[in-house]
């Protein structure tokens, strides 16, 4: 077995370590560790915390149901989601109800159910306020996203650049004021403010500033909120800065006394810093063939299972699983699929793979199965979660006869019938 230098700690040398390739693996231990530490971080600094999962980094219905049983909340972005949570056994007094494509139905539903809600679109401060006019003794009351200028106080750090992020009611121009107004018009309390911003290096002043920008806005408002949403967006690492401490540490610095912490809820809305790591995918090599002086590794899984939009720069952290006594200068190892970019990662005098040898790549469970599409070539991998002694299979890989059944046509007709 061979490891890259940075995935050096990472054994499969347990029984219950090799799965049929391909196959996603979810590191149980390594999980629990990670929810453990972003508990231990509020408890520490802001005992006063939700903490709650965001469903698009990975809807996996079993991880789901881990962060569910250890009393994460359900952060939702779509009735999709929303009605996904209610059927894995959430209440919807522990939903955190984001995102700018509510429907008007599921907005009420929601709110007369008693979730939390941040509005982030016009429409939905209109249907709000349309809702509290027919139920005058509800009491209701929602928060707020807020667009702010994160580049303003942290320059280079905006996932959008120079340019402004679409996300929220902006607080300079005058349309956070203009929905504030009109949902107290209809008797709606304002209670919260949702201020999370993507950042390009996930930098712990990132949230120190969105903590102070919020306490500007609560300081200019008037505002007595019942709860700070700060959102997610965290570096997650087993052993590297920032930690989580850092994170919580810097918010609560940036809120100063703005804020009693003892009467407001701080909501964390983690994903990726949370299920990144743990989750691996294991593949096998399933040809090797030289062209010229290139040797090409084929691999029964592909870059669509691990980085579907085919984004990321930096190398996999990785490990080989081979028996080879010589090495080679290069090998690629490519994808199954028939698209020339399929290709995975470059080694450079590394043991010579051979038909059968298996790679596993690290860290690669934020997003990975939110964008695979239902069948592209082969359909997604089955799901594995490995515990100290065993490995339960925790999502089959999808069957033609499933696929079918999900779909509408016609036996004896090429065209789609609607």
């Amino acid at each position: 077995m061979h490891t890259s230098k940075d995935a050096m700690t990472h054994t499969l040398e347990t029984s219950n370590s090799h799965p049929p390739t391909p196959a996603l693996v979810l590191d149980v231990p390594k999980l629990e560790g990670f929810v453990a530490r972003l508990q231990d971080a509020v408890d520490t600094h802001w005992p006063n915390a939700i903490l709650s999962y965001s469903f698009k980094t990975n809807p996996l219905p079993w991880l789901i149901g881990f962060m569910r049983d250890r009393g994460l909340w359900a952060e939702v972005v779509s009735d999709t989601e929303y009605q996904l949570a209610i059927a894995l056994g959430y209440t919807p007094e522990h939903i955190i109800y984001n995102g700018p494509i509510k429907s008007r139905q599921q907005l009420w539903s929601a709110l007369r159910e008693g979730s939390i809600i941040n509005l982030d679109a016009k429409r939905e401060v209109s249907w709000t306020a349309e809702l509290a006019a027919r139920m005058p003794d509800a009491s209701l009351a929602v928060g707020l996203r807020v667009n702010w200028d994160l580049e303003a106080y942290c320059p280079g750090q905006s996932t959008s650049g120079l340019e402004h992020s679409r996300f929220g009611f902006n607080a300079e121009n005058g349309e956070l004021d203009a929905a504030i107004q009109e949902l107290n018009a209809a008797g709606v309390r304002i209670a919260g403010l949702h201020m999370h911003r993507n950042s390009a290096t996930q930098s712990v002043d990132v949230y120190r500033a969105a903590a102070t920008v919020a306490a500007e806005i609560i300081t200019s408002r008037g505002l007595t909120l019942d709860y700070l949403d700060i959102g997610g967006g965290f570096y997650g690492s087993m052993d590297g800065a920032p930690t989580f401490h850092d994170y919580i540490a810097a918010i609560r610095k940036g809120v100063g006394n703005t804020l009693d912490i003892r009467n407001t809820t701080l909501i964390l809305e983690p994903g990726g810093s949370l299920v990144a790591v743990p989750v691996e995918m294991h593949a096998s090599v399933i040809d090797v063939k030289s062209v010229c002086s290139t040797t090409f590794i084929v691999a029964d899984a592909s870059r669509t299972n691990i980085d579907p939009l085919f984004r990321r720069k930096k190398p996999f952290e990785y490990c080989l699983e081979t028996t080879a006594q010589t090495t080679r200068p290069e090998q690629v190892i490519s994808g199954f699929t028939c698209m020339e970019d399929d290709r995975l990662m470059t080694l450079h005098d590394q043991p010579a793979l051979s038909v059968g040898d298996r790679v596993v790549f690290y860290k690669v469970g934020g997003y990975t199965m939110s964008f695979q599409p239902t069948l592209f070539i082969e359909p997604p991998p089955p799901v594995y979660a490995r515990t100290a002694d065993r490995l339960i299979q925790v999502r089959q890989g999808l069957e033609l006869t499933e696929y079918l059944r999900g779909n509408v046509w016609s036996q004896n007709s090429s065209s789609v019938m609607l």
